[in-house]
């Protein structure tokens, strides 16, 4: 199986069994299940309180996923996302799960005009791609001058291990870096394993979703191959050989 095979079975087929799942066990699953490993309450908070989000205004969710963090953010700030993401099943979700405008679009050629944005985030996403500096100068493009960015990104913390496929970990010198020469400014950063777990409601209705999608095709090759990743992540992340990341930078 081919790599582009096994982005599509983690964030394409997952994403539409999630979708089901969500729809068969009703709506207060979504956020919680659409919000899996992309984003937890305490994290998302944290962004909003440094990005400064006005009523109304409009936040770009770069590799947006199902739109769990997008929804998150105009319930907890009103602003009004607009999703882009590569999967077509994830962006369907995001729009039939939460009402979300959802376009079907690459992080190294955003389908908007300069200066369009006044907030944006990728989440979980720049930790993924080799087209780093591609992406992120996208980013500082579409952004207003003084446009604020946030992001999670999973990053190598020193020692060498195997990487699992689909993952380009960065280390904390060349996202500071390629921050930089992208034209952003790291205004405050934090690890985001030293913030709260989400609350046990939040993670009960996360765990309900994981179980339906087990028992309606744990039996399919493409759910073993996402749960070897899964586990390949989290041996890293419980070894300490990466770490997530947030951080909130400004056009410099």
């Amino acid at each position: 199986m081919g790599v582009d095979e096994q982005m599509q079975d983690e964030f394409g087929t997952m994403a539409a069994w999630t979708r089901q799942a969500v729809s068969d066990l009703g709506p207060d699953h979504a956020m919680p299940a659409a919000c899996r490993g992309s984003g937890r309450p305490s994290g998302l908070d944290w962004l909003l309180t440094r990005l400064g989000p006005q009523p109304a205004g409009r936040l770009l969710d770069v590799g947006a996923g199902l739109g769990g963090p997008a929804a998150y953010a105009k319930m907890h700030s009103a602003l009004r996302p607009v999703c882009v993401e590569p999967m077509r099943q994830a962006a369907a979700g995001a729009a039939s799960l939460f009402g979300l405008p959802a376009l079907m679009g690459d992080g190294a050629r955003l389908p908007f005009a300069s200066g369009s944005f006044r907030l944006a985030w990728s989440l979980g996403t720049l930790c993924t791609t080799d087209e780093k500096g591609l992406w992120l100068s996208e980013l500082r493009r579409v952004l207003r001058p003084k446009g604020r960015l946030g992001l999670l990104v999973v990053m190598a913390t020193g020692d060498s291990f195997d990487v699992p496929w689909g993952n380009a970990f960065p280390s904390e010198e060349e996202l500071t870096w390629l921050l930089s020469a992208a034209g952003f400014m790291v205004l405050d950063a934090v690890w985001s394993d030293d913030l709260a777990p989400a609350d046990a409601t939040w993670q009960r209705l996360e765990d309900e979703v994981e179980g339906a999608v087990r028992d309606a095709h744990g039996a399919d090759e493409r759910y073993a191959t996402v749960k070897e990743q899964e586990r390949n992540l989290g041996e890293l992340l419980d070894s300490g050989r990466v770490r997530g990341r947030l951080l909130v930078a400004a056009g410099a």
